[in-house]
């Protein structure tokens, strides 16, 4: 795809995203709703970064899009019978947008609100344990040993099944670079299967296919954590713009309210 025809693909996500923002200030809060939002704004994101290498453009799409969710779960108290199937933790992918914009604040201020217990025939319980897990990286109130334990139970669920976020996961607990690599890069290959699918399919989203097909959120999210606890780490892998990973995100970006208070 070409520039001309991602920048215009770039705007018809920036109006949907309009759209979608119109329609949550007049209905009712809905997760799936918000949730759809904070993707389009993750495309949006993937599609700056792609378009005209907008590393500022970019973090800053990424920062809307977790600060979207988390506007919905200061407030899902407010909502009447709000459904559990999408506050289900293994739905957090938000969480990905904070920790890859590396602003641990957000992330620990999701994960505060985010649910705690897993929902049974809703998510997967794998999923789950990755979403809860992860945050806990960058927790001052994490221990080693609660990590663990959490490791442990994510394991006798996968029952020897393949799942690479569990052996990413597990080297970044044990700080270790030979296991992170191998698991970062066993994730891409698969989130590029999964992509490649979506495109052979011919019913994947544009979109989708676009933008995010191309760059992967939730890696640049997990070299993040892993360099902050010590992990040496490549300059850039697939997948990655080297960008994304050698550009300070830049501070001060300002909440844009959903909801007037």
């Amino acid at each position: 795809m070409g520039i001309k025809e991602l920048e215009f693909t770039n705007e018809n996500i920036g109006q949907l995203i309009d759209l979608r923002l119109e329609s949550l200030r007049q209905g009712g809060v809905h997760p799936k709703h918000v949730l759809d939002v904070c993707l389009l704004y993750r495309r949006m994101a993937c599609g700056l970064l792609l378009a005209n290498y907008d590393a500022e453009g970019f973090f800053f799409c990424l920062y809307q899009a977790a600060d979207a969710w988390l506007q919905f779960l200061e407030r899902k108290h407010l909502g009447s019978g709000v459904d559990p199937y999408y506050m289900a933790r293994g739905r957090a992918e938000p969480l990905l947008d904070a920790l890859a914009l590396g602003d641990v604040g957000l992330a620990r201020r999701i994960d505060a609100l985010a649910e705690t217990k897993w929902q049974e025939g809703m998510e997967y319980e794998e999923d789950f344990w990755f979403f809860l897990l992860l945050p806990r990286l960058v927790s001052p109130g994490g221990t080693r040993e609660e990590l663990l334990e959490g490791m442990d139970r994510m394991e006798r669920v996968l029952e020897g099944a393949e799942y690479p976020r569990f052996d990413v996961l597990s080297a970044l607990v044990r700080g270790d670079p030979q296991g992170f690599e191998k698991g970062l890069l066993a994730a891409i290959e698969a989130y590029a299967s999964r992509m490649e699918r979506e495109r052979k399919s011919g019913v994947g989203n544009a979109f989708a296919l676009a933008t995010d097909a191309h760059v992967f959120v939730e890696g640049i999210a997990l070299v993040r954590l892993a360099r902050v606890r010590g992990i040496r780490t490549r300059s850039q892998y697939p997948l990655i713009p080297p960008i994304v990973l050698n550009s300070a995100p830049p501070g001060g970006i300002q909440r844009r309210p959903i909801w007037k208070e």
